[in-house]
C-alpha cells in the first residue's frame, strides 16, 4: 500500500470495531507494584495451607486459609492476576473452585487462562433489581483501542518475551495521522495519552530504567480473535477501495 493509499485512522479503527463489547473492560483500582510482585513463574512449591488457622484481624470469621482470602481480594481489586504474582497464582491453581464460588456470590465470574497463565474476574449480568455491580468499567479511547490491537499483535508474535519499545508504539500510531492534520504535537499527545491509559489499565507496564513496556498476557482477553478478524476485514475492504472516510479524525473519548 503506497503512502497515497494509506487508510485514514477512522477508516481502520471505526466505532463499530468493539460493537459486541462496546469497548468496555471491567477494571478496578489497583496497586500495580503489589499486584505484579516478583517471584517464581510457576508457583510450584508454594505452601498455601499450613493447616493452622490464625485470624487475620479481630473478628475474622473466615474458614479459608489467609492466602486464599488475600487472593480473593486481589481478584476483586486488581484487573488480573498473573504467574508473576507467585503466591496469588498458586492459590488460583489450587483453590479455583472455592474462589469461583466466592466470586459468584458477588456476581463475578472467574476467568482462568492456563495457556498464558493469568486470571481475572468479570461482571456477571444479573437482571434482578437487587443486584449490584462490583467492578468499575473503563472505556478505552479510540487511540487506546488501536494501540491495544498493535500490542496484541506484538504479544502473539513473541509471548515469551513480550516487550515493546515506546518509540515503536509511537511510530505505529503516527503512521495513521491524517494527512490533513498538521498538528503533529497534538496527535503525539493523543498517542502518549493512549499509552498512559493502557498502563493505568494494567495492560502494559513500564520497564524501570528503559524506554520500554512489558505487555501483559491479559491483552489476549482485551481483544478477542473475532475482533481481530473484524479489523483484518476492514483492511481488506480498504485495499479493495470499498471503504471511504472523511478527512477529519474523530475525537477520542476519555480513557
Amino acid at each position: 500500500m503506497t503512502e497515497h493509499e494509506r487508510p485514514l485512522f477512522e477508516q481502520v479503527f471505526g466505532d463499530d470495531l468493539f460493537a459486541d463489547g462496546d469497548g468496555r473492560q471491567e477494571t478496578a483500582v489497583l496497586d500495580a507494584e503489589a499486584m505484579f510482585a516478583a517471584g517464581s513463574a510457576s508457583g510450584v512449591g508454594v505452601l498455601v495451607d499450613s493447616g493452622v488457622r490464625q485470624p487475620r484481624f479481630d473478628g475474622d470469621a473466615s474458614q479459608l486459609p489467609a492466602e486464599v482470602c488475600w487472593t480473593l481480594q486481589e481478584l476483586v481489586a486488581a484487573p488480573h492476576v498473573t504467574e508473576k504474582s507467585r503466591r496469588h497464582w498458586a492459590v488460583v491453581q489450587q483453590y479455583e473452585d472455592v474462589l469461583r464460588s466466592r466470586l459468584s456470590e458477588l456476581n463475578l465470574i472467574l476467568e482462568v487462562n492456563r495457556e498464558h497463565r493469568y486470571a481475572f474476574t468479570r461482571q456477571a449480568f444479573d437482571p434482578s433489581p437487587h443486584s449490584r455491580a462490583i467492578l468499575r468499567s473503563k472505556t478505552l479511547s479510540l487511540a487506546a483501542s488501536a494501540l491495544a490491537l498493535y500490542l496484541y499483535q506484538q504479544y502473539v508474535m513473541s509471548p515469551d518475551e513480550p516487550v515493546v519499545e515506546t518509540a515503536d508504539m509511537i511510530d505505529h500510531m503516527m503512521a495513521y495521522k491524517p494527512s490533513s492534520d498538521t498538528d503533529e504535537a497534538g496527535f503525539l499527545k493523543k498517542v502518549r495519552t493512549a499509552i498512559t491509559a493502557l498502563d493505568d489499565a494494567a495492560i502494559i507496564k513500564p520497564v524501570r530504567g528503559a524506554n520500554r513496556y512489558i505487555i501483559y498476557p491479559v491483552i489476549t482477553s482485551i481483544l478477542t480473535a473475532e475482533q481481530v478478524d473484524a479489523l483484518a476485514g476492514k483492511y481488506q475492504a480498504i485495499a479493495r477501495g470499498q471503504v471511504r472516510g472523511s478527512d477529519a479524525e474523530p475525537e477520542d473519548s476519555d480513557a
